[in-house]
């Protein structure tokens, strides 16, 4: 063929758009042809137009409603009264890079000056829990003192004086662990990304299973599958440990008292605690298949939830009594305000310090509030002095209550309303006493600390407390998870890429279900365009009710007794090891129970659409997918990086080029 007629037939082909032709044809078998037939039924019988004219009419419809509207064309929610709203406790923000307001405490004050003060040393302030929760985290607390510190510790000194340091950094970590959970909108961080990041994990197991025929492999076939992608934690036991100390210490600077970082004896001990004794076993924990056996049974089950059989007990202070001085003998390096005014050089160094602080404002409290005690509490006083002493309240309460005054301190509110009834003199004078100690108490020990020489750096590697030698190998190296993926650690790894946070073409509960649907199920192609096209009637709808849902069911879960339930737990599955292990047998029949309730949960509607033989064996292929330990504990550490990233949003800011902490730890 002449080469001028071959571009003239490429014209005529571009011309008349016969690929696009072909393509629609190819996509939309059924109405191209109930289109040609009335197509020729118009030729044929053109004497009866006038009533194929109702078909040419409802099928310019149909094309003028499809052209109108597409994928991202969606109805509202049309629940009307199904409205989910996020809930938040509002609860005073910490800073710890400096943000918030030393003398009023609020958010971009624009009359005083933002530096660090009281909430950053004490983020249990007005932070109040009930009791029953309460005695159930002190009693995990105290568990991890007397499993990790206090059987070296003893053996050194009986003085209680560091393991009293290490539980107020315990309480100050727990608050505000609190505090940013309850900044976050736990849905919609359950339905955007880490059901997104499940969808991924699904699709790495679907591949899988095409490649073995059976499910004693799937796991090395699953991890073959994510490749260089595979979580840095995973390459071994070893690494999985690394991750968590490395994790641990990023996090230092945001769950640490201000300046605690720079004792490198507590870090380490804090870190080692946390990754090695905490973090490690509770990952195990939740990575065990027999435990995901029991979380599925528990989420699949349509009985009504137990209720409370008790009252819900009084709110308290969060880990006040865990808190407490045990040590009864003084300190020699604590030093009284009184100490601190008599000895010059200390008043002078001790002036600066706060001067940096931005907390002059509190000493000048102090001072004036000692010497108001001092006139108030002689045996006989004048009416002369009685009004003298009136005013000087007047003053106090004008210049450290008032919010318009530079000085304003943060009091407890009954001792500022105690004091604008002018009830100073009978009842406030023993409060104010023992308020001004509480204010100044953290600027005096943290003077104390910045007056220390720096610690020479040392000169050899560091020692690792819980190194994973001997007994702790036990703790490392189990039966379950082996060496986790057993890679070698040179395994070369893309940068910059969260495997599990690209876009995807799937976004939102009912999208997820059709992926689910179309991947493991393998729904008929008729069924997946149904879906396709109520999809813009109904995936508003869904995902509004899917969050109200969430929300109702995260009230239900951290309801008192529940939520003691929870700890309880937890507490067991890290620190009774002792305790005898659930038997093969019993293992065997939980993840039977399993399958069936999975297989039972699926409505037999949908069952008949998809084929029973699809609903088995999409059943079958995530039930197997769950029991394989090293898989499980992929998606955990991916759903962990979701958590950190949600709960740490300052880490994104760090590192803002990098995706995942994974790629970066």
């Amino acid at each position: 063929m002449f080469p001028w007629v071959r571009a003239a037939g490429e014209k005529l082909k571009q011309r008349l758009r016969l690929d696009l032709g072909r393509e629609i044809c190819r996509q939309y078998p059924l109405f191209c042809f109930l289109l040609l037939c009335l197509c020729v039924a118009s030729l044929l019988l053109n004497r009866y137009l006038h009533i194929l004219m109702i078909f040419w009419s409802f099928v310019a419809g149909v094309v003028t409603f499809y052209c109108s509207l597409g994928p991202d064309t969606l109805l509202p929610n049309i629940f009307f009264t199904i409205k989910y709203k996020p809930k938040h406790l509002e609860l005073q923000e910490l800073f710890p890079q400096g943000h918030s307001c030393a003398v009023c405490g609020k958010v971009k004050c624009e009359r005083h000056r933002p530096t660090l003060l009281l909430e950053n040393y004490q983020p249990w302030l007005d932070l109040k829990v009930s009791s029953k929760v309460d005695a159930s985290v002190s009693e995990v607390l105290e568990l991890v003192l007397e499993n990790f510190v206090y059987p070296w510790y003893r053996d050194v000194t009986d003085d209680e004086s560091f393991v009293d340091e290490l539980r107020v950094t315990l309480r100050f970590f727990a608050s505000v662990l609190v505090r940013r959970i309850h900044k976050v909108d736990i849905p919609a961080v359950i339905t955007k990304k880490m059901l997104k990041a499940a969808m991924k994990h699904i699709e790495m197991i679907s591949k899988a299973s095409q490649k073995v025929k059976n499910a004693e492999f799937l796991q090395q076939a699953a991890l073959e599958e994510y490749g260089p992608e595979l979580h840095v934690a995973l390459r071994s036991r070893r690494d999985e440990l690394h991750y968590l100390r490395k994790l641990t210490e990023l996090l230092f600077p945001y769950i640490l008292p201000p300046k605690a970082t720079d004792c490198r004896s507590l870090t380490l001990l804090i870190r080692e605690i946390l990754s090695g004794s905490v973090f490690l076993p509770s990952l195990d924990f939740l990575a065990d298949p027999d435990t995901v056996n029991h979380l599925l049974i528990i989420f699949i089950d349509d009985s009504p939830p137990e209720k409370a059989t008790e009252p819900a007990s009084s709110l308290v202070p969060f880990l006040q009594k865990f808190a407490e001085p045990r040590n009864k003998k003084p300190s020699v390096l604590k030093l009284e305000l009184k100490e601190i005014r008599e000895q010059q050089d200390l008043l002078f160094r001790f002036m600066n310090f706060l001067k940096q602080e931005g907390a002059v404002h509190v000493l000048q409290f102090c001072l004036t509030v000692e010497e108001f005690n001092d006139r108030i509490l002689r045996p006989e006083l004048s009416n002369d002095e009685m009004m003298s002493l009136h005013e000087e309240v007047k003053k106090i309460y004008r210049t450290y209550c008032l919010d318009e005054s530079i000085d304003k301190i943060r009091f407890d509110p009954f001792i500022v309303e105690e004091i604008q009834r002018r009830k100073i003199i009978k009842s406030v004078p023993g409060k104010l006493m023992k308020e001004k100690g509480q204010h100044l108490e953290p600027f005096i020990m943290n003077f104390i600390n910045s007056c220390e020489s720096p610690k020479p750096k040392p000169s050899r590697p560091e020692l690792t407390i819980l190194s994973p030698t001997s007994e702790n190998n036990k703790k490392l190296f189990n039966d379950l998870f082996k060496n986790n993926a057993n890679r070698a650690e040179n395994t070369e790894r893309k940068q910059n890429q969260n495997y599990f946070m690209e876009m995807m073409t799937v976004e939102g509960v009912y999208d997820y279900l059709m992926y689910v649907g179309r991947v493991v199920f393998r729904i008929p192609d008729w069924l997946h365009h149904f879906l396709m096209g109520i999809r813009i009637l109904l995936k508003n709808t869904l995902e509004t009710y899917t969050d109200y849902y969430l929300q109702y069911k995260l009230e239900q879960l951290f309801q008192e007794h529940r939520l003691v339930s929870l700890i309880t737990l937890l507490r067991d599955a890290v620190f009774c090891e002792n305790s005898e292990p659930r038997s093969l047998q019993d293992k065997q029949k939980r993840a039977k129970q399993t399958f069936e309730e999975m297989m039972n949960y699926i409505p037999d509607l949908i069952g008949k659409c998809i084929g029973d033989e699809a609903k088995y064996e999409g059943i079958r292929l995530l039930f197997d997918g769950l029991q394989q330990p090293v898989l499980n504990k992929q998606l955990t550490y991916v759903l962990l990086d979701i958590v950190i990233q949600e709960l740490f949003p300052e880490l994104n800011k760090v590192q803002k080029d990098v995706t995942s902490l994974s790629s970066w730890i």
